[in-house]
């Protein structure tokens, strides 16, 4: 399925789940002599839901706040990925960088497409798994197998 000098995107977020998927993400990159992007998304879905905006008192205000909480979270997963970049090159591991902001499945297609990856290995579901106990997949990574144009490898 993976086949040698392959781009591999492995969504990355420190859970469980996402360290499983980078750590078999690496043996595939060994094995194949493959490269991974190792990206981090802010998720700014959830700042605010669509029918509290005419409930703000300051819109001006909360856009400050909300931006400056954005360039806080997304300084402190660049700090994580450049670190887990380290430790990747240092294993002699090919790897890039990447941290966005938006929606996280939006963002993981956009990357996939742009840079032409072969095949994307993430976590079958993110940090809400710890909340539920569930072994399902969850909705970002369902929507990714199933709008993605490369394998996805899905990790439990």
């Amino acid at each position: 399925m993976i086949q040698d000098n392959s781009r591999i995107l492995v969504p990355f977020d420190s859970t469980e789940l996402s360290i499983k998927a980078l750590d078999r993400a690496c043996e595939v990159a060994i094995n194949t002599n493959s490269g991974l992007i190792l990206l981090y998304v802010v998720d700014t879905t959830c700042l605010c839901p669509g029918g509290m905006r005419e409930h703000i008192r300051d819109m001006n205000e909360f856009e400050t706040a909300r931006n400056h909480f954005v360039d806080e979270l997304k300084s402190a997963a660049e700090q994580m990925i450049q670190e887990k970049w380290k430790e990747l090159n240092r294993k002699g591991i090919k790897v890039t960088s990447l941290v966005k902001t938006g929606d996280p499945a939006d963002e993981i297609l956009n990357v996939a497409r742009n840079e032409m990856v072969h095949a994307i290995i993430m976590g079958s579901s993110g940090s809400l798994k710890r909340l539920h106990e569930r072994k399902g997949i969850g909705s970002i990574s369902r929507w990714i197998s199933e709008i993605a144009n490369c394998p996805v490898i899905l990790m439990r």
